[in-house]
């Protein structure tokens, strides 16, 4: 690894720990015994509900996958909610927007279910890029609730309505994404000759013994991740199933985070729950931690702090939320990977 590589690694897990020290310096000038005693104050009624709602999210996340394969290849809920959730730790573990567990999907799929991992690689991307583009809609919502409702000093606003920023660039990728898959993948196709000849790469020539294998067979891989994604773009019908899904599972997310702040006593409606969750999940997404471990917490108890819910209640409420993700993430996702290396082993 050379020099550049290292400084990065280095700045990244400076950001972090800096992140993770500040959060502990503020949850103890919040008081660790005053945090403690409302989350004791919490009714285990209510934590369940909490944990049933999250737990739904991930099932309606699931549901939303089975419905972007064809209908002739599509596989019972059951089975396909082990590899769902092993696809959630593998996110929970690796730092950025959650993407480290959807090649884990997409290889005991091929395991369990045979064929090219690339083919479940597809339907995986497209379930990504449409709930992405749906927690986008929530996001700019929630973005221009802050900016103008909110009485916030004028540099966390402009923070805040710096994740606006995503909108174009998501609009841009999707765009280019379209296009390259229409075109068949033109400049590619001029660029993959080249490659294929050029004298480094000795071992593509062993592999494949002209260009042209070459060619077919990293456009096959490319036509099978993208074909799913521009299916799934071209049908109105799906797209409704996916903004519907998404939207429903979003909504219960927070659903469960409102039930907690309604039982510690906080006086914070749905909409203000909505904002919170969906601005702190954004910067946990575009953190250098894994799972978002510090930012998340961060942003919700600087949001919780600008719409007057108490520190006390605010920390209780975030660590007991963070803790329900963290138990189904790690817990039960942990869990069914672990089944799925038993009986299908493990790749590195």
């Amino acid at each position: 690894m050379n020099g550049r590589a290292w400084t990065g690694r280095a700045a990244k897990a400076a950001v972090a720990l800096l992140v993770l020290v500040l959060l502990y310096v503020v949850l103890r000038n919040i008081g660790f015994r005053s945090i403690l005693a409302q989350v004791r104050g919490l009714k285990p009624v209510s934590l369940a509900a909490a944990a049933v709602l999250y737990l739904a999210t991930f099932l309606l996340g699931c549901l939303r996958w089975q419905q972007l394969m064809k209908r002739q290849d599509r596989k019972r809920l059951a089975a396909l909610l082990p590899l769902y959730m092993a696809n959630i730790f593998g996110n929970v573990v690796t730092p950025g927007a959650r993407v480290g567990g959807e090649p884990i999907r997409a290889y005991y799929m091929s395991k369990k279910y045979g064929g090219e991992a690339s083919a479940y690689f597809g339907t995986i991307l497209a379930d990504k890029l449409g709930n992405g583009a749906v927690f986008t809609g929530f996001l700019v919502l929630s973005v221009i609730f802050v900016v103008f409702f909110v009485p916030m000093a004028l540099i966390p606003k402009l923070i805040v309505a710096a994740a606006l920023l995503v909108v174009p660039v998501v609009l841009v990728a999707g765009f280019l994404l379209h296009r390259h898959a229409g075109a068949r993948f033109p400049l590619l196709r001029k660029a993959l000759p080249a490659i294929y000849h050029n004298a480094p790469l000795d071992s593509l020539r062993r592999r494949f013994p002209t260009a042209e294998h070459f060619e077919e067979y990293v456009i096959r891989k490319l036509d099978n991740v993208i074909t799913p994604v521009a299916d799934a773009a071209g049908s109105p019908r799906t797209i409704a199933k996916v903004v519907a899904i998404s939207s429903a599972a979003w909504l219960l997310f927070c659903l469960a985070n409102y039930i907690l702040f309604a039982e510690l006593g906080a006086d914070v409606g749905f909409l203000k729950v909505l904002v919170i969750v969906t601005i702190s999940t954004f910067f946990g997404d575009v953190s250098v931690t894994p799972g978002g471990a510090g930012f998340i917490e961060a942003a919700m108890l600087g949001l919780c702090s600008a719409f007057g819910v108490q520190p006390d209640t605010a920390a209780a409420v975030t660590l007991i939320s963070r803790g329900l993700y963290y138990l189904c993430g790690l817990g039960v996702g942990g869990l069914c990977l672990g089944g799925l290396i038993v009986v299908y082993g493990r790749r590195t």
